[in-house]
């Protein structure tokens, strides 16, 4: 990602000439002034790019009380269901939604990384922004298969929805 510095910046005297060329003066100013330039941390984000930081992290928060939620409702499961394999489902089900919630942080953290004007820590942000796809992808997966499987099994028990 390429970022853009917000501040403006003016020569102190005029660039050209009067005959239209460029000072010598003016050269040395821009020398020193693009010097500064690659020294400055103080970039800022892109507007787009402070939504999407501030994106990951919502959807970090609504991951990660999602996660809270269904561990809560697990519980509360664990002393009503007498079905074992029900059970085993439901908890690989919870078991997806945290690796989902991991996947979501690790993203969150990444992107964090990733707007760092240093180029190793934006390089270390990315990857762990696609090992955080990764978690997130193979945790959806589990939650997926686990709710397909009790749902096949209540429909074959005839529960009404």
């Amino acid at each position: 990602m390429k970022r853009r510095y917000l501040k403006k910046r003016a020569f102190r005297q005029a660039v050209l000439d009067e005959e239209g060329n460029v000072s010598p003066e003016s050269i040395k100013e821009l020398q020193k002034k693009l010097n500064n330039a690659e020294n400055d941390d103080n970039i800022r984000l892109s507007a787009a790019e402070s939504k999407v930081l501030a994106g990951v992290w919502i959807q970090f928060a609504g991951s990660a009380l999602e996660a809270i939620g269904v561990t809560e409702e697990l519980h509360e499961l664990e002393q009503e269901e007498d079905d074992p394999r029900a059970l085993a489902l439901e908890r690989q089900a919870v078991t997806g939604v945290w690796l989902q919630t991991i996947g979501t942080a690790l993203a969150a953290f990444g992107f964090s990384l990733e707007v760092s004007p240093d180029r190793e820590q934006e390089i270390q942000g990315r990857k762990l922004g696609i090992i955080g796809a990764w978690f997130e992808a193979y945790g959806a997966a589990m939650e997926a298969l686990a709710e397909t499987a009790l749902l096949r099994a209540d429909l074959d028990e005839q529960i009404p929805f």
